[in-house]
């Protein structure tokens, strides 16, 4: 019998915690399934992005170059050899083609930069998988292929060297050469960019003092059906023109080049130092602040408006402008030469021997930056200094003996004597091919 308490009790709801526990079941239940919705959405959306890189994808492959016996003993195996090309291609490439990057037009460097190798046997990674896609849906795409073969006579090796764009079936690489297997590695890079993108094949030539090779391909960029590098290649040949003192075909191709596009920086960094070689300073200012309100940030424009005002004598401006130069670092000593003798002939010793010690920061193994600062020491009568500069300067140059003489070995050291070592320095680089300051100004434009 229930007592009084007992039946005043509340009862327990059940059917409330049940309906609870249910509710609770079924939110679980909901996240649990838009979790894999999410999941699913997820992995749609990469397979998609995916199917549609693959589709899109044109990058040429370069399949592991078949190798004779005697290089695979020597550590030369396919796979080392065809990321060795690779590699040489890229170094050129990177060290060739530095101009403005304007999205989606072509530049030169893009055809190199889709160079692949193909994914090593065993291996998945996306280059394969794009590949297997590709093959899936019937998609050609270009690839390189090619053997290197060997023949030794009285201990001399000569290397055959067959390299084939597929499917086109076009011969990119056709060599025999007794060579070194760095240099022959070299070389089938070269012949490699030379057919895939001939414009950086002639910055490559330009800058290595090649004339007769660059203007071959240069003349090749211009002969094809695609405008897109003939600023590019008109620049090239301009610079070569002014560099042999042929200003009337050099202002030719720079007036073409500019009518390609106006504001081609390198076209306009040449055209005021083409201005400057025929005295035309007036000109060359013009050009110059045309070059400071499109490129403000380029060390390239100040040169340019130094020199310009330099040439109208206007010393205030031509110093502030070469100070703005020195304060961008450029990439090349020859411009820290250049502007501490600018500073050094009108006088400015102290801000001569600052730039070139600067320069010689920047640069610590080029002998004439340190020959100049040694000079420049000597005429501040800091004899110590500038026997320590010109040692450095002998002892960088592998050509030369070190500075020895019993004079420096005294505390003691006269100008006249400094002078005389770095005139025979000088004298003895005298026969050296030294870039020009349009060098200097073009191979640092990016």
């Amino acid at each position: 019998m229930s007592t009084q308490s007992e039946i005043n009790k509340p009862k327990r709801n059940f059917s409330n915690r049940e309906s609870f526990a249910e509710n609770l079941t079924t939110v679980f239940d909901c996240i649990n399934s838009g979790a894999i919705t999410v999941v699913s959405l997820i992995t749609i959306v990469l397979i998609s992005s995916l199917l549609i890189s693959s589709f899109n994808w044109n990058n040429t492959l370069l399949e592991p170059i078949k190798v004779p016996d005697s290089l695979e003993k020597t550590g030369y195996t396919s796979d080392v050899l065809t990321k060795r090309v690779l590699d040489e291609i890229m170094l050129i490439n990177t060290t060739s083609a530095k101009h403005d990057k304007k999205f989606s037009v072509k530049q030169p460097g893009d055809e190199l930069a889709k160079l692949d190798s193909v994914s090593l046997a065993g291996t998945l990674d996306v280059r394969a998988i794009k590949t297997f896609i590709q093959d899936l849906f019937g998609i050609k795409h270009e690839k390189m292929t090619g053997e290197i073969t060997a023949i030794t006579v009285k201990d001399v090796t000569t290397y055959g060297v067959r390299i084939r764009l597929m499917p086109q079936d076009i011969v990119l690489v056709d060599l025999d050469e007794q060579l070194p297997i760095k240099d022959l590695i070299h070389l089938i890079a070269l012949r490699i960019v030379e057919a895939k993108d001939p414009a950086v094949a002639a910055s490559y030539y330009r800058r290595h003092h090649q004339d007769k090779e660059s203007l071959r391909m240069i003349d090749k960029v211009l002969q094809d059906d695609d405008l897109t590098d003939d600023a590019y290649a008109l620049t090239g040949r301009a610079h070569i023109y002014i560099n042999q003192n042929k200003y009337k075909l050099a202002q030719e191709d720079l007036s073409s080049a500019l009518k390609i596009d106006p504001q081609f920086s390198s076209a306009l960094a040449l055209q005021a130092q083409l201005f400057f070689r025929q005295k035309k300073f007036s000109e060359a200012l013009a050009i110059s602040k045309k070059e400071e309100s499109l490129y403000p940030d380029r060390w390239q424009t100040y040169m340019n408006l130094g020199e310009s005002y330099a040439g109208l004598e206007d010393k205030a401006q031509a110093q502030a402008s070469f100070l703005k130069v020195i304060s961008k670092k450029p990439r090349s000593s020859r411009i820290f030469e250049e502007i501490a003798h600018y500073f050094a002939k009108n006088g400015n010793v102290k801000q001569a021997s600052d730039i070139l010690s600067q320069g010689t920061l920047l640069f610590p193994h080029d002998p004439s930056l340190f020959l100049e600062f040694a000079k420049i020491l000597a005429e501040e009568n800091k004899m110590e200094e500038a026997k320590d500069a010109l040692t450095k300067a002998y002892e960088l140059d592998p050509s030369l003996d070190k500075l020895e003489n019993e004079k420096t070995k005294t505390t003691v050291l006269d100008k006249q004597f400094i002078l005389k070592k770095a005139a025979e320095f000088a004298k003895a680089h005298s026969g050296q091919v030294k870039d020009s300051v349009e060098d200097a100004i073009d191979n640092d434009l990016n």
